[in-house]
């Protein structure tokens, strides 16, 4: 199965810094997965936060260009902790960075295809966050294209991964926002994103992340639409339990 992994920042950071134990933790837990023969794709936020660990920042900036150098000096740093953590299960990776305009031309899309493909038939995993150098919406607008995941419903769809994994710091799609009404409900299968569904998702986040439910719920649906189903689930949960529908998690399917 090929299956792509998406990463959140509020999951990967903490305290403006990378979360290296829950880090290590997750590159376990894939590692099995990719040792059991599944061909794994990661989008990983975290590269500002690294940014701002190397230069001792508490508190994130507010300036773009700022961010930008910070995002530039933190996906070493970034790339570094992910190297060091899979050469432990004798697993290689790749770093890709990518825009959401590389997938506007049909020649640049084609060529993310054969180089995405060459890495997973090598067995590496590609490991891929938005380059932040070139592209500012990230940081100067509201669009959607924000904390990775609308790029990484691109990557799914282009690649046609079987399965994408969205790690996030909640437990998936809730009626109302969980991280004001502890009792809210989970929303279990969606099997049709409509207006409904979309004032579920809440465009709260961290201070790290600029994502929030709601555009995790937009890459469900640019998934879905290409028949990929998509999970919402919390990342401090096991993967594999997560795969096997042992803790609570949002699936996002049109089968």
């Amino acid at each position: 199965m090929k299956i792509l992994i998406k990463i959140g920042s509020a999951l990967i950071s903490q305290n403006n810094r990378i979360n290296y134990k829950w880090l290590k933790q997750k590159v376990k837990e894939i590692s099995k997965l990719h040792k059991k023969g599944h061909d794994i794709v990661i989008v990983s936020s975290g590269a500002v936060a690294a940014g701002m660990e190397a230069e001792k920042i508490t508190k994130r900036p507010k300036d773009t260009l700022k961010l930008q150098l910070l995002s530039g000096e933190g996906q070493i740093k970034l790339m570094k902790y992910y190297q060091d953590l899979f050469s432990r299960y004798k697993i290689k990776i790749a770093q890709v960075l990518l825009t959401h305009h590389n997938f506007d031309k049909e020649t640049e899309e084609k060529a993310i295809v054969r180089i995405m493909n060459a890495y997973l038939t090598q067995r590496t995993i590609p490991i891929i966050n938005e380059n932040d150098l070139i592209s500012k919406e990230e940081f100067e607008s509201n669009k959607i294209f924000t904390d990775n995941d609308i790029l990484a419903a691109l990557v799914a769809k282009c690649v046609k991964v079987d399965l994408a994994i969205i790690l996030t710091d909640v437990d998936g799609l809730c009626k109302v926002d969980p991280k004001v009404n502890k009792c809210a409900e989970l929303v279990e299968k969606v099997n049709y994103i409509d207006d409904k569904i979309k004032k579920m998702a809440s465009k709260d986040t961290n201070s790290l992340g600029l994502g929030g439910m709601y555009s995790k719920v937009k890459a469900a649906e640019i998934m879905t639409e290409q028949g990929v189903d998509v999970i919402v689930a919390n990342g401090n949960k096991k993967i594999e339990d997560i795969l096997n529908n042992k803790v609570k998690r949002t699936l996002f399917t049109k089968k």
